[in-house]
């Protein structure tokens, strides 16, 4: 190409430039920087700050996670498991928090971990698998979480019914009430970006207010309290030789699991970063902010509960069939107001958070897929990357998304353990895509260059402490989620986790390594959805603009 050709090229890409110039407006900064990475804007910025911020909160749902998972704590530790673990978990989250808020604000576009990977890696085609495989455990992970969520939403409405009349759900109940909470979520994932945006507001609204009336109702309208003795000291042992778990230590990693689940969707804002403006300086702290909020309610609610059993003995044994918080609930009213039922008002606040944390879940996953779509990362690829013309959302990848939670929920149908399983995806899965590009943030740090959210010598320590937590998180802690709850191992008690993470693992070599069909053979990593030449001239007047 001669000298002139290309200057010829650099004037159309200019033109291009002001043609996506409105009124004389210059470019939103995250859609500049959208353009820069070689993408054209698709999806209407609509998300401001604090429907960011709102997106992650009402993803991670503190209300969702505790009320529906507390007696995970409660049996393996107690108290003890329950607050330390929360304040640990809460701690070094948060530095993963802010080294993904920082490679969020150099990178923000949809799919985050996994786009962060094909930018940290600067698309090397040797690095392809690692954003192949962190692109499908994100996918997998969110429809799990997904599912996961819905499935805790139909428990809990399955206690309440219990409560009203004694009926407890038979498995096809459950599994019936599943479909329907995924379905409706799957319509409400259906609107446009603004009534998403809409939505994700009235969830965070809903999660903050409700959660602070619960905190400061329950310990007013409890009769008794426990001491703080036992809140932050009482290490629950009780049922360690009936488990036949090998130590105290092993206890309190398997009590760790409810914070643990506790935080998963904190990158939720980085999956909207192409609806939100700009999303290079806004998608970090939704981040951050979303780490904050969920671990500083999170924990007031957890010390609320433990503030305000009743029997502690007796805590596993009443009315509500070991669902510990509905049993809080439940004690309450009976020994206050003398009806027991009364419960019922109250427990509707976190049902509602819970249906609402499908909804983002499903709508974030929605945003994941068509992104890694986008870059013909998985089948049909053109299909799933469709933005609908109506709503201007991947309306596609939206029902994809929702057919395949599911699918996933069907195991339910023969039993909770078998579904359980299933669910702990979301954990391994997700978590192990967050800690991938934070590992290859430190190991790539000569590509990197950071956004307007910058860390500044806080940065090595920083990410030196996240990969740590990563290491120990992804090879300890983890752990807990495919070894036996308890022992001796029979089919009872078997913990599927590591067949499920196995076949899913397997699945993905399989479908990267196959001869000739393998995405080893097609799968390129990042695909331009701009031409050459307007990225070209976008940089160019970027590097002018830093030089004035």
């Amino acid at each position: 190409m001669s000298v002139g050709s290309a200057e010829l090229d650099v004037l159309e890409g200019e033109r291009a430039v002001k043609d996506v110039e409105l009124d004389g407006h210059p470019l939103d900064s995250g859609q500049r920087r959208l353009e820069e990475l070689g993408y054209k804007q698709e999806l209407r910025r609509e998300f401001g700050i604090l429907s960011s911020t709102c997106a992650g909160f009402a993803s991670t749902s503190f209300l969702l996670t505790i009320t529906g998972l507390m007696p995970i704590a409660y049996v393996n530790g107690g108290p003890v498991a329950a607050v330390w673990g929360w304040v640990m978990v809460s701690v070094f989250t948060m530095l993963m928090a802010l080294s993904m808020a920082e490679i969020a604000s150099a990178y923000p576009l949809a799919g985050g971990p996994y786009f962060w990977c094909v930018e940290l890696t600067k698309n090397d085609p040797r690095y392809t698998l690692v954003a192949w495989v962190t692109g499908w455990l994100n996918v997998l992970g969110q429809v799990a979480a997904t599912a996961g969520a819905a499935s805790t939403a139909a428990s809990h409405l399955g206690s309440m019914w219990m409560l009203s009349n004694g009926h407890v759900f038979t498995q096809f109940e459950l599994f019936l009430t599943y479909a329907l909470i995924m379905l409706v979520a799957g319509v409400l994932s259906s609107t446009t970006t603004n009534g998403i945006r809409g939505f994700t507001l009235f969830s965070g609204a809903v999660l903050a207010f409700g959660g602070l009336f619960l905190i400061v109702f329950l310990p007013a309208a409890a009769p008794a309290h426990q001491s703080a003795t036992f809140v932050f000291t009482y290490f629950r042992d009780t049922d360690q030789i009936d488990l036949g778990l090998p130590s105290t230590a092993y206890l309190f990693l398997m009590g760790m699991l409810l914070s643990e689940f506790g935080f998963i969707g904190y990158e939720a804002p980085a999956q909207f970063a192409e609806e939100t403006k700009s999303a290079d300086r806004i998608v970090p702290w939704g981040i951050v902010n979303t780490t904050a909020l969920n671990g500083t309610f999170g924990l007031a609610y957890i010390v609320a509960i433990l503030f305000c059993i009743q029997e502690p003995d007796e805590l596993l044994q009443g009315n509500a069939g070991g669902n510990v918080v509905a049993q809080v609930f439940w004690d309450i009213f009976e020994k206050r107001f003398g009806y027991g039922q009364g419960a019922l008002i109250i427990m509707a606040l976190p049902l509602v958070a819970m249906l609402n944390a499908t909804v983002m879940s499903m709508a974030a996953n929605t945003r994941m897929l068509w992104s890694f779509s986008r870059d013909g990362g998985v089948p049909l690829y053109r299909v799933w990357a469709a933005v609908n013309k109506y709503t201007g959302t991947p309306l596609n990848a939206t029902w994809a998304m929702s057919a395949l939670a599911f699918l996933i929920g069907l195991p339910m149908l023969l039993s909770n353990t078998a579904f359980i399983a299933t669910g702990a995806l979301s954990s391994v899965g997700l978590y192990v895509s967050y800690a991938i590009p934070i590992v290859l943030r430190v190991v790539f740090r000569e590509n990197f260059t950071p956004g307007p959210f910058r860390l500044g010598a806080l940065q090595p320590a920083v990410n030196v402490l996240a990969v740590f937590w990563t290491g120990n998180f992804v090879c300890i802690d983890q752990a807990c989620f495919l070894l036996p709850t308890s022992y001796p191992v029979t089919d009872a008690n078997l913990n599927w986790t590591p067949v499920t993470v196995g076949i899913v693992m397997a699945a993905v070599l399989v479908a990267w390594y196959l001869p000739k069909y393998g995405a080893a053979t097609w799968y390129r990593g990042k695909s331009h959805t701009l031409p050459d030449k307007v990225i070209v001239s976008l940089s160019l007047s970027c590097t002018s603009a830093s030089k004035n």
